[in-house]
């Protein structure tokens, strides 16, 4: 591991500003969200964790697939993705990035979108310095610490930052400025050792699970609790959009300035048309259905498909649901 002190940190935050695109965490009316920055002051590094994921930075909530011209039969797709650092990203954040690149990387056809900016971004995750009460990303081993899906893992402590690269993008970042980095000394490891023993010790007492029980939920699980359950849901879809791991998407196409556009954004089985075919015939046209669907694919279907659960513990779910639907439940229940 290496160590950069806060002022080599300051320095490395305004080299890659001057030369790249950066994204960071910026405080906006009380709350954090990921946006460009112009200069390093900008970030705000000492935060929980953001409303939103920054998935909309490698899938947007809409965008164009492609534009074609009757008259001219010319077709005008997307350039690819846009070099970028995407800086102090939360471990569970990260990892779920990592859960993309299983399901939208996976041969034989890949989301060209997708891959373009996964492979244009470069992701620095901040290791969390203290859980808050509706995090569990324990649970899927996201987190508190070190995620999955990152270049590069930072951990603040003190006079600085603990720094591992994670991958070659990450070691190519380091390199670039190598001056800035000193070989992490003794006093530096022990308080990274202290600080993971601590934030272990905070979420340990939370939920644990068996991956064999849980992958096994659909077939195992009560449909009466999932029908009392479902009846506090009001279908706001706000669990999904704010999830980092959802990647359900609709496309639409229409006729647009002489070109007919095809657009894709996303979209949640929560919704009622999400599953309505153009025949009528909907496999889940109850509340019940959609929202046990919800919890069977995060924590069933998807880990049978790709290894990965559909879930970081992130706990933005948690957080922001209007009525209390908590995935816990579910976890303790099951798990």
């Amino acid at each position: 591991m290496l160590f950069l002190d806060e002022d080599g940190f300051k320095r490395l935050l305004e080299q890659l500003v001057s030369n790249i695109r950066v994204i960071a965490p910026v405080e906006t009316d009380g709350y954090f969200e990921f946006k460009t920055i112009k200069h390093g002051g900008e970030a705000s590094l000492d935060y929980s964790n953001t409303r939103l994921p920054p998935k909309r930075f490698f899938l947007p909530q809409r965008e164009v697939v492609f534009k074609h011209d009757p008259k001219t039969r010319a077709l005008h797709e997307p350039m690819g993705g846009l070099e970028a650092v995407l800086l102090g990203v939360r471990p569970c954040d990260a990892s779920a990035l990592n859960i993309f690149d299983s399901v939208l990387l996976k041969p034989p056809n890949p989301d060209p979108f997708y891959e373009s900016r996964r492979r244009s971004i470069t992701v620095v995750s901040l290791s969390c310095a203290k859980p808050r009460e509706e995090c569990f990303c324990n649970v899927f081993e996201a987190g508190p610490i070190r995620g999955s899906g990152e270049d590069i893992t930072l951990t603040r402590i003190t006079g600085g930052f603990l720094v591992e690269a994670r991958s070659r993008r990450g070691q190519s970042l380091v390199e670039v400025s190598a001056s800035l980095f000193e070989e992490a000394g003794p006093e530096h490891l022990e308080e990274y050792g202290e600080l993971t023993c601590r934030l272990t010790r905070e979420m340990n007492s939370r939920i644990e699970i068996s991956r064999e029980r849980l992958v096994r939920l659909e077939a195992t699980l009560d449909e009466g609790f999932f029908q009392q359950a479902a009846q506090r849901c009001v279908e706001c879809s706000l669990c999904s959009f704010t999830c980092p791991v959802c990647y359900c998407f609709d496309t639409e196409d229409y006729f647009e300035k002489n070109a007919y556009v095809r657009t894709k954004g996303w979209d949640t089985c929560a919704s009622t048309l999400f599953t309505r075919m153009a025949s009528g015939l909907d496999p889940r046209v109850s509340r019940v259905d959609r929202f046990c669907h919800r919890f069977c694919h995060k924590l069933s279907r998807i880990p049978m498909a790709f290894n990965s659960f559909g879930c970081v513990g992130c706990g933005r779910c948690v957080s922001l649901c209007p009525v209390g639907v908590d995935i816990r439940e579910v976890l303790k229940r099951w798990g």
